[in-house]
């Protein structure tokens, strides 16, 4: 196996007061992991900085690297720098969230827990840290996607009329109705 593949996982039982600091570097088997297509391939660095207090954690997870993933425009491959750095408040037993104050996620766990995964918090911030359109910057397409894009646009010209006026069909079936 890869070994960029880990479990992002961190211990809490025996963990001092204080501050802690976890490394941790994660690839494309991580994703793999989640049956994630969007991500083809990754090389982050994961930065896990607990704080622990008595009855709770605050933990900042530093999030740097690249992903690849398709481009929306020329489906070629596309790198995407992540920096990131998401917080997330773990509280103990029957805490109750609203009393920890946090504004940023919060987790509780029971006191038998002996150690925390991260995984799916680290997943999922990289993944909404993605932009909503990934594409190349203008010019740095796959020229030949391009222009074959092109040289298709415009065809079929008696479906973009009908698509451009969805709404058609039923203002006809509102005439019929009312007469």
């Amino acid at each position: 196996m890869d070994e960029k593949f880990q479990d992002i996982v961190i211990p809490i039982k025996g963990l001092p007061l204080g501050e802690s600091t976890f490394r941790f570097e994660i690839g494309e088997p991580f994703f793999q992991a989640f049956e994630n297509g969007q991500i083809k391939d990754a090389d982050c660095s994961v930065k896990v900085s607990v704080m622990r207090h008595q009855t709770l954690l605050d933990i900042v997870c530093e999030i740097g690297g690249f992903v690849v993933v398709e481009c929306d425009r020329c489906l070629e491959d596309l790198t995407l720098k992540v920096d990131i750095a998401p917080h997330l408040t773990v509280g103990f037993g029957t805490v109750d969230v609203d009393d920890l104050g946090a504004e940023d996620d919060v987790q509780v766990v029971d006191h038998a827990e002996s150690e925390l995964n991260l995984n799916q918090f680290v997943y999922d911030y990289i993944c909404l840290g993605l932009p909503l359109v990934k594409v190349h910057p203008e010019g740095k397409c796959n020229p030949e996607m391009l222009r074959y894009i092109s040289e298709n646009e415009g065809t079929d010209t008696a479906e973009e009329g009908e698509m451009s006026r969805p709404f058609e069909s039923l203002k006809e079936l509102l005439k019929n109705k009312n007469n």
